[in-house]
């Protein structure tokens, strides 16, 4: 996996991400509340060895206090200094569990002896810090005055029992501070940590989510399945649909532009043999085809183009309904021989534009579709029109596929978000596998929003507001017909 991979996975995942990485969070936020509060104190002893009259013996003394002060380091986590702060403290615990709670340390060569302990309020622990400290500088006095006795002869000829004497002492230099906060548990680590594991378990979501996700967003994807150029990106708009007299509805600019785009990019798609008639369909149902069919119909007829729309999905016709007509008459009825052609072709407001609707639905749409008369009437049509096809899906059944096989190309549909990598490979498959050509496919609802396009990529339209803002003059700017006072107004909207 790439940095890019890693990237296209952070931004396309990046609520699952951000949510396994705040429940990390919260469940490490928990777990700490949940243990019980520890705090720290330390103290500090200090050993000492006699002392000296020259430096000779002064050295000597020091050398004697850094030996002792490593020998002595274990006392503070002796048995009998544990069971004298227990009675001193008038603790409920065992030797052993505190011992468990006291540490002691002493540097290379040193004399100071750093002792901490620890406890479950603040008082004890620097109590038993304290104490530690004191019954150890009592057992190593103990220790020290423990050796055998010795018999002196004094001034007066008599002698006498000596006892041992503490040559080297430990003294508390350094007593205990009050802690003020508990070292465990330890947001400071805790949390990071729970952050950590909660963004590796996100990733981990977020890679198998990736990779289970085959929805087809960005033209690159559509272009890769389809094995076709895209000619064209459709932005989501309520605009862009096939409810009923819908065709007729004023396209934002945007829309229009994308529209218009299309129609451009279908022109020069094969320069040297220009398609007249072509088969506008998709994979599954409901992707847009016959939106974009519809749509490019329009724009085709608008540009001075005589076209004429055919609804071909003699199963679920849409082309009447969106130009608010009358479909009960129409293809079913000029391939059956019921009516002539004439009769069946219907006007549009667009000047140029004409719509053979579906008609009425036949028992077997396969066989009309596949026909000679059908393959004969787009051949009549392309004559001396542009014709657009709005046929069926490919995958349910097969009427796209007979019908591309009559006209010059299809034009695969496909709607962001919603139609699978899988799918349109395999209707772009199904039409190579009778020799039809396809022309190009076209990326329908395509999100226009800020969000989606940090987390899917600038698909197209990342222009949008600016363009429009700089070359679409609305009804109350008609004045401002220069470029001027365009960037002036501009400039007055970005102070405002």
């Amino acid at each position: 996996m790439t940095l890019q991979d890693l990237w296209k996975i952070t931004r396309r995942q990046f609520v699952a991400i951000a949510t396994c990485a705040l429940l990390g969070v919260l469940l490490a936020f928990g777990w700490m509340l949940m243990q019980p509060k520890v705090y720290t104190a330390s103290a500090g002893g200090y050993v000492t060895a006699g002392g000296g009259t020259s430096i000779g013996e002064s050295f000597s003394s020091q050398t004697l206090a850094q030996q002792k002060a490593q020998a002595y380091v274990t006392l503070f986590t002796n048995r009998r200094v544990a069971e004298a702060v227990i009675e001193d403290l008038g603790l409920d615990s065992t030797p052993q569990d505190l011992v468990s709670r006291i540490s002691a340390a002493v540097p290379d060569q040193g004399v100071t002896i750093t002792v901490t302990a620890t406890g479950p309020t603040p008082e004890e622990a620097r109590d038993v810090a304290d104490a530690v400290v004191t019954a150890a500088a009592k057992e190593a006095k103990r220790i020290e005055e423990s050796g055998p006795t010795r018999q002196v002869v004094g001034a007066d000829g008599k002698t006498r029992k000596v006892k041992s004497t503490a040559q080297v002492l430990i003294e508390p230099n350094e007593s205990a501070v009050l802690p003020k906060s508990p070292t465990s548990p330890n947001p400071t680590r805790i949390l990071p940590l729970g952050l950590l594991l909660g963004l590796l378990a996100g990733y981990g979501v977020a890679a198998l989510r990736h990779h289970n996700d085959t929805k087809l967003r960005h033209v690159d994807e559509v272009e890769a399945t389809a094995g076709a150029g895209v000619l064209g990106v459709l932005p989501q708009s309520a605009a862009l649909s096939s409810e009923r007299g819908q065709a007729y509805h004023p396209k934002a600019f945007h829309e229009g532009e994308a529209l218009r785009k299309l129609r451009t990019n279908l022109r020069f798609v094969d320069v040297d043999n220009q398609p007249r008639s072509i088969v506008v369909t998709s994979a599954n149902q409901g992707e847009g085809k016959s939106t974009v069919a519809a749509n490019l119909a329009t724009v085709l007829a608008e540009s001075g183009e005589q076209v004429v729309l055919v609804d071909a999905d003699l199963r679920r016709s849409a082309v009447a309904r969106a130009f608010d007509m009358d479909g009960d008459v129409g293809l079913s009825e000029v391939l059956a021989g019921a009516i002539p052609l004439s009769d069946a072709l219907q006007e549009t407001r667009t000047p140029g534009l004409q719509i053979l609707a579906a008609g009425a639905t036949p028992p077997n749409p396969s066989e009309l579709l596949g026909s000679h008369r059908m393959e004969a009437l787009i051949e009549q049509l392309s004559r001396e029109h542009f014709v657009v096809l709005d046929a069926p899906p490919i995958l349910p059944v097969t009427d796209a596929v007979l019908l591309t096989r009559s006209a010059d190309g299809a034009v695969l549909v496909a709607a962001a978000g919603r139609t699978h990598k899988e799918a349109l490979e395999r209707a772009a498959g199904s039409l190579r596998a009778v020799d039809a050509k396809v022309l190009g496919a076209v990326l329908n609802g395509a999100s226009t929003s800020r969000v989606d396009r940090v987390r899917y990529g600038d698909v197209e339209y990342g222009y949008v507001k600016s363009y429009s803002d700089d070359y679409v003059y609305e009804s109350e700017d008609a004045a401002a017909t220069s470029r001027q006072d365009v960037k002036a107004k501009r400039r007055r909207r970005v102070r405002g």
